[in-house]
């Protein structure tokens, strides 16, 4: 399965944001994508850019920071060599980022970019992708990638995206049905790069009460509003519940949503972290045409945990286990079966999974 990048965003236009559904990736310039970039064309899209991060970015004063750099670098020349939008959008990109380092911000190539498009709220209907990105989102299970019965009914659970949950939600409650049965739950992230935050929401609620829970809220700075996000007892199908235990897996790549789904949900205590520190993004992005052919993807709002009062930006979400992430999986099985294993009352299934706690064991 094509993975999802870790530049990929957890804003409410991730997943469609992109031509195939999956999460940031700059194309590569090619003849035929390339056009010549005239020192007028330059100027202007320099100067809507700054325009956009001053109003759009989630903190004014870097906002104007970066669109003073931004503007710096076009008074001094260095943008006169560059000939493509493409070659323009990287370098950029990497101006901005050294003004300000936050992975979520980038300008991206976007042929025939689309104009604006209004902000959905929580509740409301994201834009559906085109085409190729609903084929694409078909075409992997909307992150979905497998469900597993491990010995002693564990079940794993390997998501690799959270999708629109206008196109989503029928998959997951698949594959949330499919391990409502299990003893313990293991959610494998570490590939999971983000998407859409009703996403995280819904899958969330599988694995909660019969309460309606508060996860998170995202404040939009430029409207001055925020959105809050639920959990929803009344999902479609059979839920995991709140009592059994569940390891959720990390790494590096883990970002944006899924980092939004194991910040919230560790910091409610409901499960259990297992592997690497997270790659540290909590801005909720929008895309801003600044160019015919280039899109400034900027971070406008932050996430709000309603336990810690803050988020995981810059710094990831941390581990309740550390472990590499390649043996993430192994101690968190491990870990899962010495909880179940006083269920089991047959003597010749506990022996079976006594000789698979040690071999995991002897694997890490």
């Amino acid at each position: 399965m094509r993975k999802f990048l870790p530049a990929a965003v957890m804003a409410l236009y991730a997943i469609t944001l992109t031509n195939a559904g999956a999460q940031e990736q700059r194309p590569a310039a090619t003849a035929q994508q390339a056009k010549p970039l005239t020192k007028a064309d330059k100027a202007a899209a320099v100067e809507l850019l700054a325009q956009r991060l001053s109003a759009n970015y989630v903190y004014a004063d870097i906002g104007n920071k970066m669109a003073a750099a931004v503007r710096d670098h076009l008074r001094k020349g260095d943008y006169e060599k560059v000939a493509t939008d493409a070659e323009f959008a990287e370098l950029l990109t990497a101006h901005i980022q050294a003004s300000n380092p936050d992975k979520h911000l980038r300008i991206r190539y976007a042929p025939s970019a689309k104009p604006d498009m209004p902000r959905p709220s929580a509740t409301q209907a994201m834009p559906v992708g085109d085409k190729k990105s609903v084929t694409f989102g078909n075409y992997v299970n909307f992150g979905f990638e497998k469900v597993e019965r491990l010995p002693g009914n564990i079940m794993y659970l390997k998501l690799d995206g959270f999708f629109d949950a206008n196109l989503a939600k029928a998959a997951a409650t698949a594959a949330m049905n499919l391990a409502a049965n299990g003893n313990a739950m293991i959610i494998d992230l570490r590939e999971n790069g983000g998407g859409d935050p009703r996403m995280v929401a819904f899958v969330a609620s599988y694995l909660l009460g019969d309460k309606k829970v508060h996860l998170s809220d995202i404040y939009f700075r430029a409207d001055n509003e925020t959105d809050s996000f639920w959990s929803d007892p009344s999902v479609p199908g059979q839920r995991f519940g709140a009592d059994k235990p569940v390891y959720v897996l990390t790494s590096g790549k883990t970002f944006s949503a899924a980092e939004d789904f194991t910040y919230n949900l560790q910091a409610i205590k409901r499960i259990t972290v297992v592997g690497e520190t997270s790659g540290g993004g909590a801005h909720p992005i929008r895309p801003f045409p600044i160019e015919p052919n280039m899109v400034a993807v900027i971070p406008v709002g932050r996430s709000i945990n309603l336990v810690t009062k803050g988020n995981w930006e810059g710094t990831g979400v941390k581990p309740d286990v550390a472990v590499a992430a390649d043996k993430a999986l192994a101690k968190a099985n491990a870990l899962a079966l010495r909880q179940v294993m006083p269920q089991v009352k047959n003597p010749e299934e506990r022996k079976t999974l006594e000789k698979k706690l040690v071999e995991l064991e002897a694997a890490l």
